[in-house]
């Protein structure tokens, strides 16, 4: 049983800076700096996909659970824009930009899809199948999230760029472990 956030957060760093050196350190600096000049040398990285609704997403996302030779798919629901190209959802227009610079971290070859949830009363409905979806369990827009897998962020939080970059950075299960250990006030991960 845990005893309390505080005791987990102190075993969870006592735990990382152990496994901590100069020569680990160095490397993960030198990594973090090649990594950069590598995404600054090729922009377009990601393949990228636009649908509109549940029927359209689960048509795609199948297709690519087949076809994507394991690569990660990530997933950017939003909401729905009028003629005007403006969303009823405040926190995905502020989202959509975020997401877009970070898209060039995302690994070669991997997949983003965008996904227009409709208009906010189709959203709101209680039997929005992309709320309903066992799969998705939508609660907020936007939501990002890595496909088949329980990392995603959602609401504000996809404002972030920090925790927007965790969902594309790779490989996502070390990145996790050192962005809890490194802002253990910040418990984001669900």
């Amino acid at each position: 049983m845990i005893k309390s956030l505080k005791a987990v957060k102190t075993r969870l760093s006592q735990t990382l800076f152990k496994s901590l050196n100069i020569a680990t350190i160095s490397q993960r600096l030198i990594n973090t700096s090649t990594t950069h000049e590598a995404i600054q040398n090729n922009k377009a990285m990601v393949i990228q996909h636009d649908v509109k609704g549940y029927d359209e997403f689960t048509k795609l996302v199948e297709k690519l659970e087949t076809s994507a030779d394991g690569q990660p798919i990530h997933v950017l629901f939003s909401g729905g824009k009028d003629e005007s190209g403006q969303s009823w959802c405040p926190y995905c227009v502020k989202a959509e930009p975020v997401v877009h610079e970070a898209l060039p971290k995302a690994p070669e070859k991997s997949h983003f899809i965008h996904v227009d949830v409709g208009e906010r009363s189709y959203w709101k409905g209680p039997n929005c199948p992309l709320r309903t979806d066992a799969r998705l369990k939508l609660v907020w827009v936007p939501t990002l999230m890595r496909w088949k897998t329980p990392i995603r962020i959602d609401s504000e939080n996809v404002t972030k760029k920090e925790l927007v970059d965790i969902i594309f950075d790779e490989p996502i299960a070390y990145k996790l472990y050192g962005y809890v250990a490194l802002t253990l006030s910040k418990m984001y991960i669900y």
